[in-house]
């Protein structure tokens, strides 16, 4: 008799988890456009604006370089309750000033919290997630992060230009209401990794540069599409005509980015990424072509802006899901941390790196152009996809198997190396 799997989301941990993102994201998303519109407000240009998100996304790897030590120094429950309260806790301070070096020093310390709850979350994910189910964890989790983006963002510009942009930005504080579910979340974390450690023993870390060899080609497709993205989610507001365009346009984005995270994860469990990935580059090229298209006239084009934007959305949400699941899958099981704080720091990076470069190309040139540009790197790096081809020769949900199957007698004395549910 086939014994049905039980959902993800029931996992020990994982409701805490999701819990634990989806107000840390809350805050995140809320702010993510507010905060460039908030500078503007207070004199800064196109370059300034660009900045803040640069300055969040420059902190945010600072700080999930260090998570590593804070975990061994904090423990779990503590290193979340931190990156919850770095997180929160500066947004009523931005709320009270808009200018530049106010919203700047706010914004670094926003960072340190959210790096560390990016990379302690998709850690948390690895080890959580039932054997040969790691891209439907990772689907769900995504999704956990994509839903207040795909709320927030979008609402954003509306609520800022029906309310008081202070009333706005002191909202950002929301992660705060995520400390309750740190100290649960960080002791199923604790028992998964203290169940799995007799047989993960043998096992030693790689350096970092090997683990960097084994996953660039998913990190160097990370970095792309979020640019894309980071571009989008800052600029939006200022390249669309009016508060109600600019959140029909961030919805529908972050709206298929949300569907796309969860349906790539799932799909990761299923089939070899290379061909889908290869795919979803060019579905985000071709997106972003329609974006310069739409945007180049100073006068949107609005059917080609949200066809373009849909594309893209879809592919950087799917993106997500799979450079993650390939890159754990690439690096293994022990090099857990060190793949997290890379997938993590190429996520971040790219977002502030897209944004910080759009606001240049809107000074010297245009929007368009930035657009073009980026359009050009995703449809190369799909070339380089195509021509690296898929590096692991079986399916990930395949490879788990066969590694189960060569773990029988320990399975039978302890529990699965890879998750501490049965599954």
């Amino acid at each position: 008799m086939t014994r049905t799997k039980p959902s993800v989301i029931t996992v020990s941990g994982m409701p805490h988890l999701l819990m634990l993102v989806l107000l840390c994201f809350a805050g995140f998303a809320l702010l993510l456009p507010v905060s460039p519109e908030w500078a503007v407000h207070g004199g800064a240009d196109e370059f300034g604006a660009g900045l803040v998100t640069a300055v969040l996304m420059a902190t945010t790897v600072l700080a999930q370089l260090l998570v590593k030590t804070a975990l061994r120094k904090l423990g779990w429950p503590l290193t979340l309750a931190l990156g919850a309260l770095l997180l929160g806790l500066p947004a009523p301070v931005q709320a009270l000033s808009d200018n530049l070096g106010a919203i700047l020093a706010t914004t670094a310390l926003r960072g340190l919290g959210f790096g560390i709850i990016t990379v302690c979350g998709s850690i948390a994910v690895a080890v959580l997630a039932p054997r040969g189910r790691q891209g439907a964890a990772i689907g769900v989790y995504g999704l956990a992060i994509a839903l207040p983006q795909m709320v927030l963002t979008p609402a954003a510009p509306a609520l800022a230009s029906a309310l008081a942009l202070p009333a706005i930005i002191a909202c950002g504080a929301l992660p705060v209401l995520a400390l309750p579910f740190t100290r649960a979340l960080g002791r199923a974390v604790n028992a998964c990794t203290e169940a799995s450690a007799p047989q993960q023993a043998p096992a030693t870390a790689a350096p970092a540069t090997t683990v960097l060899r084994r996953i660039w080609l998913p990190l160097g497709t990370l970095l792309l599409v979020t640019a894309a993205g980071g571009a989008i989610l800052t600029f939006t507001p200022q390249f669309t005509d009016g508060a109600a365009l600019a959140a029909s346009a961030l919805f529908l984005f972050t709206a298929t980015a949300a569907a796309g995270r969860w349906g790539c994860g799932v799909l990761a469990d299923r089939f070899a990424p290379r061909l889908l990935t290869c795919a979803l580059l060019i579905a985000a090229g071709a997106g972003l072509t329609l974006v310069a298209v739409a945007i180049h006239s100073g006068q949107p084009l609005v059917a080609s802006l949200l066809a373009g934007l849909v594309l893209v959305g879809a592919a950087y949400g799917g993106l997500q899901s799979l450079t993650l699941v390939q890159a754990l899958d690439q690096a293994g099981t022990e090099n857990r941390h060190t793949t997290s704080v890379a997938w993590n720091i190429g996520y971040d990076s790219g977002t502030g790196l897209g944004s910080l470069l759009l606001g240049f190309a809107a000074q010297v040139a245009a929007f368009s152009t930035g657009f073009a540009v980026l359009s050009g790197a995703l449809v190369l790096m799909a070339v380089l996809v195509i021509a690296a081809g898929n590096r692991t020769s079986t399916k990930p949900a395949e490879a788990a198997e066969a590694q189960a199957d060569t773990t029988t007698h320990d399975r039978k004395t302890h529990r699965s190396p890879d998750t501490c549910s049965q599954g």
